[in-house]
């Protein structure tokens, strides 16, 4: 027997401010259940009701053929001869690439039950396994979003009342009452938190960096490495420019470690001599620009990726006095390009905090708003590009790193594809699957800059993977989105953050015709175990035991009542790690499963973004956080982490100032290997947006 199909479709309308419901009588297709092809093509009768239809009336839903929606709708569930066959059939979903259709989904998974019926209802309360994959068969069902669906399998025996409809849905089940509670009490609690925050605020002095007027600092890296080798300007002069700049902020926002000024006027000295010494039409030329694309352009980094003769604190106390032997491989590449390293950048200790801040040179503050914070653990480089005082820099990323500061600070941030750039002479090293996870990557206040960074840094078999040279025409682009995570342990999406999330979509179906596919992934809301579970790698130290120089563990109670008496060396967030993550938080069990989730996820992103693909998700929940704030709110860094979890690529877009003047953007994220993309899709919301709002214009 075949019974009815309901939909209603709450999430896919949402945002177009209207309900619909969607109704199918299938008894008409029986004569169909015997075809030889497990798939119906199409329907013989279908009703459609809908209620306030006019208002549905947007860009991205005009032209479409309702009726064929509705078709292809059912086509993407199985309709099967035999039940006896659900348990080991695997059905393949149809393709739906009409981006003017109700439906546009990629595949539908369906969960063949070994009862018969089949339900996609939350796959997340079983744990999922190899011998759950051997036991039922599935249909890719996790990209319709919030619809909960009705529906009967065909059956050749009774169906009990209680089973004669399975749900059909993406969303997670239904709150229950604790859940329900948590999510009031966390609302409760970041109000609270934000309202004393601000209350705060009032009675502490607001600094705003002071504006910059020199032509040298607002212009990209690829156009003054071009201005350089024209001699329309000489390297010492950007170089001096820089120089002053960071004397004029420094005091402000505190970013600089240590400084190389020394070396840098003379490496910059040496490059305009090697200018001089040759012929602009000759080969020399010619292969100097291939050989050297950043010749006499100055270039800053954090204070845990290892530069020959420079401290590397990795902002711990305990290697104030440690400096670098050789150059980590990015410094090399960077400085075999022609680049000059200009400052070492502040960062928070271990490199494992949100807020940058150590015992060794103290806090950074964000130059739009010196009440605030910078980020991290990237802060210092952040706010030193934001304020004009360096123009690229090279940052790390374990959970967030580079992208938080970039968002704070209303520049780009860039976090590759794992393997294209080599993370040898970082601090601390890192093993297992946290290699995946940990990346090196630029923070630049021009998206033009990210391409050349990357070619720079990443090995010529990496350039080939990823053909950073081929074009890319984003007219055949495919965008997703997403509004957040559901978790009481995170903030909810601010009004700001979720209208920069709006405009950037909103962007992309004005400009290229096309239709923005909101998705709601159960397993995205489970970033914090994701990231938590993949930190833990057995017989590997977690990375905030560097406090130690991993002699020992961390005495954490001891740390404490130190700290409380002023004696303790590390801050209070070090210690707050350290207390975290000597903690076992799942049981091996548990962490398989949430592994298997982990890498199921992976897999669907992968195939659900292809190579031209892209998921927009705002970059955090809030604007930029208050001093100390991030110690009340310790988890909504897993905007970031979670992506840092899955292994992708990621790139932080600024998007512009909110009514606050304080940075909003989004971010990009894409399939392994798409940078390309990502970066191309960059320049697009730069041009579109502005990118980076110098300081005269705040």
């Amino acid at each position: 027997m075949v019974a009815p199909l309901r939909m209603r479709t709450r999430g896919l309308l949402e945002r177009r401010g209207s309900s619909a419901s969607l109704k199918l009588d299938l008894a008409a297709i029986n004569n169909t259940v015997n075809r030889s092809s497990p798939l119906c093509e199409s329907t013989s009768s279908e009703t459609f009701h809908t209620g306030k239809h006019k208002r549905i009336s947007r860009q991205q839903l005009r032209h479409m053929n309702i009726c064929n929606s509705i078709t292809n709708l059912f086509s993407e569930f199985a309709v099967l001869a035999n039940p006896a066959d659900l348990c080991r059939a695997k059905i393949n979903g149809c393709a739906l690439k009409n981006r003017h259709q109700i439906w546009p989904i990629r595949d539908t998974r369906v969960r063949i039950w070994d009862n018969n019926v089949a339900s996609t209802a939350s796959i997340e309360d079983t744990p999922i396994g190899p011998a759950d994959d051997e036991a039922r068969s599935y249909i890719n069902a996790n990209y319709i979003t919030h619809f909960v669906v009705a529906c009967l399998i065909i059956s050749n025996t009774d169906i009990p009342p209680s089973m004669t409809h399975g749900n059909i849905r993406s969303s997670p089940p239904e709150m229950s009452k604790l859940r329900a509670l948590l999510f009031l009490l966390s609302m409760l609690y970041f109000t609270i938190i934000n309202f004393i925050c601000r209350l705060v605020s009032v009675f502490i002095k607001k600094r705003v960096v002071p504006k910059t007027e020199d032509r040298l600092l607002l212009m990209s890296a690829t156009k003054a490495a071009k201005m350089i080798r024209e001699r329309k300007i000489t390297s010492i002069e950007l170089i001096e420019a820089y120089i002053n700049r960071i004397e004029q902020v420094n005091g402000a926002i505190n970013a600089i470690a240590e400084d190389n000024f020394a070396d840098a006027r003379q490496k910059a000295h040496e490059a305009d001599a090697i200018l001089e010494s040759i012929e602009r039409e000759g080969e020399e030329y010619t292969k100097l620009i291939a050989a050297k694309p950043l010749l006499g352009v100055p270039f800053t980094v954090k204070d845990c990726i290892e530069a020959a003769g420079l401290r590397c604190t990795v902002g711990l106390a305990s290697r104030k006095d440690v400096k670098a032997v050789e150059d980590a491989t990015v410094i090399r590449r960077m400085k075999n390009a022609g680049a000059i390293l200009l400052a070492v950048t502040n960062v928070p200790e271990v490199c494992m905090w949100w807020e940058s801040s150590n015992t060794i040179y103290g806090r950074v503050s964000n130059p739009y708003d010196t009440r605030r914070t910078a980020g991290g653990s990237s802060g210092g480089e952040g706010a030193l590009i934001s304020a004009c005082g360096s123009v690229i820099g090279l940052a790390s990323d374990i959970g967030g790193s580079i992208r938080m500061p970039s968002f704070f600070n209303g520049v780009f941030g860039f976090k590759p594809t794992p393997g294209v750039v080599p993370l040898s002479g970082h601090q601390p090293q890192v093993e297992g699957y946290m290699t995946e996870m940990l990346r090196i990557g630029p923070i630049c206040r021009y998206a033009e800059d990210l391409e050349l960074i990357l070619k720079v840094l990443a090995a010529d078999d990496s350039i080939n993977l990823l053909q950073l040279d081929r074009s890319v025409n984003l007219h055949s682009i495919r965008v997703f989105y997403m509004s957040g995570l559901k978790t009481p342990f995170v903030e909810a999406l601010s009004t700001e953050c979720h209208s920069a999330l709006k405009m950037a979509v909103e962007h992309f179906e004005r400009k290229y015709d096309l239709c923005a596919i909101r998705l709601d992934l159960p397993f995205v809301h489970k970033a914090l175990d994701f990231y938590f579970a993949s930190m833990e790698v057995p017989g590997v130290a977690p990375p905030i035991h560097a406090m130690t120089e991993l002699d020992s563990d961390v005495d954490c109670a001891f740390e404490l009542a130190k700290f409380v008496l002023g004696l303790s060396s590390h801050t209070l967030a070090a210690i707050t790690m350290a207390v975290f993550e000597n903690r076992t938080l799942f049981s091996e069990e548990r962490k398989r499963t949430i592994i298997a989730q982990r890498d199921r996820l992976h897999r669907e992103l992968n195939e659900l973004l292809q190579a031209n693909g892209i998921l927009l998700f705002p970059s955090f929940p809030t604007l930029v956080p208050f001093h100390n704030q991030p110690l009340l709110t310790p988890f909504n860094f897993a905007y970031t982490s979670l992506w840092n979890a899955l292994a992708l690529p990621v790139v932080q877009c600024p998007l512009g100032l909110s009514r606050h003047s304080l940075p909003i953007g989004v971010q990009v994220i894409g399939a392994p290997a798409s940078d390309r993309l990502l970066i191309a899709v960059a320049r697009d919301l730069e041009q579109a947006f502005g990118g980076w709002k110098p300081l005269i214009d705040r």
